[in-house]
């Protein structure tokens, strides 16, 4: 009869004899004596992986049948996509451009964005000619609203640029919003002219070519020049920030188009050297050639209160029909930035994963975009996923802090991709609820670009999907 030795028993023999014949050793020199040992240790390592029984199912008797590893794919899960209108976005004193025109989209329709700010003055003044001249003797002979470009968005064509004196104040320290309203004066203070230009030449600037495009808005002398040099001698002119000071007196400007006009959004450059108001006038007094001509600006810079407004006009486009019937986002849905809209996509069928004893490698959601080389519709650079936590608040997936958390639009392919590992998994391990998650672009507030993207069923050749690589164990 075979008899079975445990482990541990073999073990102890094992040492046991080993150190039967290594006490005769012991009066050999220590370097002997500890390489004998290290050579018994070896032995021992090697007399333990002998004993044991060299197949392919090693670890099997700790690990059950059912339970063995097996890598799996699965791309058939089901998603639901739609368009929802977006939240008003935070428009202030934004790190960028500002929006300003009024362009018709033909999916999205209609977009109007206005500019509202303050003006500074550029130093304490006053108009009034030296030796008690009479302000009668000051002739305006321009005053021009410059603003820097850094490109457009759109087919720009000629539009009217209004110009409007606020009627309350912006405050540098308040949130506004895309959504934002402040009363203004009606008195349009600009010709009202309809003006074009290229924002990518370089423009001129007090008739001097300068290395930025700028966009050039003629305001009025009556309504804009006059009422400011009538001020001098009072405290309006002596600074900008005091009580009763220029601030208190004027408040700031919006500078909006007539909204008639399929004209393209120009981005300003708020914060350029060459955005400003420069007033140019003479003192007609005295002898002809001391007539010279004075600039005086109005600056407009990171000390201004600014933000921009926009508004949306979705009637009668796909984006109207996509958002009254959420269902139609299956096909195609829609992102837009300055406030637009946003998409949705909820992945139920991951409910039925859940108790299912699998770990998620990999989970990448696929979402391809209509977009062609050369279309001047440019989509957003990113997207980005976002979900509501436990008090109401958007927040990032967790794998948006990870080393690739994609979103990153790929004009190649088509198609934008997200790693969601780390939320699927916390889902599964019922850490995370498994909400609808919201789509938002990046530059939301700074820039105008829009994408269509496909849905699971949509008529395009590629379609939205889920790419699950998992483990059952």
């Amino acid at each position: 009869m075979h008899t079975k030795i445990s482990m541990t028993k073999f073990l102890v023999r094992t040492v046991y004899l080993l150190r039967l014949l290594a006490t005769p050793l012991i009066y050999f020199k220590k370097s002997i004596f500890y390489s004998f040992n290290k050579i018994t240790v070896t032995a021992i390592v090697l007399m333990c992986l002998i004993s044991c029984n060299k197949n392919d199912s090693f670890g099997v008797e700790i690990q059950p049948d059912n339970q063995n590893l097996s890598g799996q794919y699965v791309d058939t899960l089901f998603l639901t996509t739609s368009t929802i209108l977006s939240d008003s976005i935070k428009t202030d004193e934004l790190n960028g451009v500002s929006p300003l025109g009024t362009y018709i989209d033909p999916v999205f329709g209609k977009i109007q964005s206005s500019i509202f700010t303050q003006i500074r003055l550029a130093q304490a003044y006053d108009f009034r000619p030296e030796n008690n001249g009479s302000l009668d003797s000051l002739i305006v002979d321009s005053i021009v609203l410059y603003l820097a470009l850094d490109g457009s968005y759109g087919e720009l064509n000629p539009q009217i640029f209004e110009v409007y004196q606020l009627d309350s104040n912006i405050i540098k320290d308040s949130s506004y919003y895309s959504n934002s309203e402040i009363s203004i004066k009606t008195i349009d203070l600009s010709e009202a002219l309809s003006l074009e230009t290229n924002p990518l030449l370089p423009g001129t600037f007090a008739g001097q070519a300068v290395d930025e495009a700028v966009l050039r808005v003629p305001l009025n002398v009556a309504n804009f020049g006059l009422p400011i040099i009538n001020e001098s001698g009072n405290t309006s002119l002596d600074g900008n920030d005091e009580e009763n000071q220029f601030l208190d007196w004027f408040k700031g400007i919006k500078i909006t188009t007539s909204g008639n006009e399929n004209g393209g959004l120009y981005y300003v450059d708020l914060m350029s050297n060459y955005t400003k108001i420069s007033m140019y006038y003479r003192d007609t007094s005295g002898v002809l050639a001391d007539h010279d001509t004075i600039r005086f600006d109005f600056n407009i810079n990171s000390n201004c209160s600014y933000y921009h407004q926009v508004n949306h006009d979705f009637s009668g486009t796909d984006v109207e029909y996509n958002i009254a019937n959420p269902n139609s986002g299956q096909d195609a849905f829609y992102i837009q930035c300055l406030g637009g809209v946003n998409g949705t996509i909820a992945i139920p069928s991951l409910e039925n994963l859940i108790d299912s004893n699998i770990i998620i490698n990999k989970a990448e959601i696929i979402l391809p975009y209509q977009y062609y080389n050369y279309d001047i519709h440019t989509p957003p650079l990113n997207l980005f996923l976002t979900r509501k936590n436990d008090e109401g608040t958007a927040q990032f997936l967790p794998d948006f802090f990870e080393s690739n958390p994609g979103g990153a639009a790929n004009n190649t392919s088509k198609q934008y991709k997200f790693n969601i590992t780390r939320h699927v998994n916390e889902i599964l391990a019922g850490q995370t609820n498994n909400d609808t998650l919201k789509i938002i672009p990046s530059g939301a507030g700074i820039s105008a670009n829009r994408v269509i993207l496909n849905g699971m069923e949509s008529s395009k050749k590629d379609k939205a999907k889920l790419l699950l690589t998992y483990t059952k164990y």
